[in-house]
């Protein structure tokens, strides 16, 4: 049986034709990245500023297309930390996509089978997949040692890419396992043979499916797949450019413009110098917290966030969310109230000054912020009574995805 979140929001799902209809070039070049146009852009488009984000993150962290010709980091090595963070975070739909790429971009499929064990991996490998899963955990748990074996690899610019990718996974994470979004049958077929034996399972994604025993595993990047991702990009370029124009992509204009939208300048910005990742991480912040386009209310969001950065045990985040709860005019009583609710359960406390459809998604909060989540009925049958449907959910899931990628980041680029 599918997880009660996703079943709630079937029922709003945006159909594969409408999404053709509004992205078609877009879905076409991640068909050709990826091989299939992933389950969850439905889901997504309920709420959607959450694809929007989901769209304009991916490329930009990514370095696509450069990536596919070299640019950055080695394209293999981040595939097999995006996997290794997927598997660190106990998300299985990520798992399995996450292992795809990496064999598309050219990891030999006894390195992916390997990430677990480190056995057949070289110094370099070891080391991003370390910090990857350290960044992934729960807590995460990421060493000055680990850092420093990143350096001994790679150079800054390539560490950047690595963290990057794993911090993309972290917003990817978050709300794949959250849903518990169906995995695609292409997918599960190509990688089941080859990270099954690792304790790899469908769970919560499989939606009982016909699906073969063993399929072909996915073919690395070559001319020709190359080539055929060249008549999409122009139409995606135009697309980003649509989403992210007038955002600035430097430290310090990119606080300043930050600041005066979202009232914080999310300092953590100053230390990345890939310019497209610092556009698209504001554009992510802009749009998610901006009043006009919540159905939720800002509120409620920064009090998700809260609970998502003290279950995470992240102070920094937090103190990015206090932030934001005070220029918002959120009393200090109703944050620390917050705060608590999200340890020990919640039990005790008095959410009172919140109406019930906050109080609920403040729950779904706590429930989604664990990694892996674990999301009742119950707590989606409170959901459901107090209104909180749809969009609603989609954003309060993309905003605490949105946060577990900040949280990546600045664990790893904390002073």
């Amino acid at each position: 049986m599918d997880p009660p979140l996703l079943r709630l929001l079937d029922a709003d799902a945006v159909p594969m034709d409408e999404l053709r209809r509004r992205y078609g070039p877009l879905l076409a070049l991640v068909r050709a990245l990826i091989g299939v146009v992933p389950n969850c852009d439905a889901y997504l488009e309920i709420w959607p500023t959450a694809f929007r984000s989901y769209n304009v993150m991916i490329p930009s962290f990514l370095n696509l297309p450069l990536s596919l010709w070299g640019a950055g980091a080695p394209k293999d090595v981040v595939g097999l930390a995006m996997y290794a963070a997927s598997r660190a975070a106990s998300c299985m739909y990520c798992s399995a996509h996450a292992s795809a790429f990496a064999l598309r971009r050219g990891a030999r499929p006894e390195k992916v089978a390997g990430v677990l064990d480190d056995a057949v991996l070289t110094a370099p490998e070891r080391a991003a997949v370390a910090a990857a899963r350290s960044l992934s955990s729960s807590p995460a748990s990421l060493t000055d040692a680990e850092r420093r074996e990143l350096a001994r690899h790679f150079s800054p610019g390539a560490i950047e890419w690595i963290v990057l990718g794993v911090a993309m996974m972290g917003f990817l994470n978050k709300f794949m396992d959250a849903v518990g979004v169906r995995l695609e049958v292409a997918t599960i077929e190509e990688v089941r043979a080859l990270i099954g034996p690792s304790g790899w399972t469908m769970g919560k994604h499989f939606g009982g499916q016909t699906v073969r025993e063993h399929g072909a595993l996915p073919r690395p990047d070559g001319l020709r797949s190359a080539l055929a991702v060249l008549p999409h990009v122009p139409p995606a370029v135009l697309l980003d450019r649509r989403w992210t124009s007038g955002v600035p992509d430097r430290w310090p204009a990119v606080g300043a413009y930050l600041h005066q939208r979202t009232g914080h300048d999310f300092p953590v910005l100053r230390r990345l110098q890939h310019r497209r990742a610092v556009r698209a991480t504001a554009v992510m912040l802009r749009d998610n917290l901006d009043p006009a386009s919540s159905v939720v209310g800002l509120e409620a969001k920064i009090l998700a966030g809260l609970v998502y950065a003290t279950i995470a045990d992240d102070a920094w985040l937090a103190a990015d969310v206090r932030v934001l709860a005070r220029r918002r005019r959120i009393s200090d009583d109703l944050v620390d109230r917050a705060a608590v609710f999200a340890g020990a359960d919640g039990e005790g406390v008095d959410l009172a000054p919140l109406d019930a459809r906050s109080r609920a998604l403040l729950a779904l909060a706590r429930a989604a912020s664990p990694s892996p989540a674990s999301v009742s009925s119950a707590v989606v049958d409170a959901c459901k009574a107090s209104g909180a449907r749809g969009a609603a959910v989609v954003e309060l899931l993309a905003f605490l995805s949105v946060m577990q990628m900040l949280h990546r980041l600045a664990t790893f680029y904390a002073d």
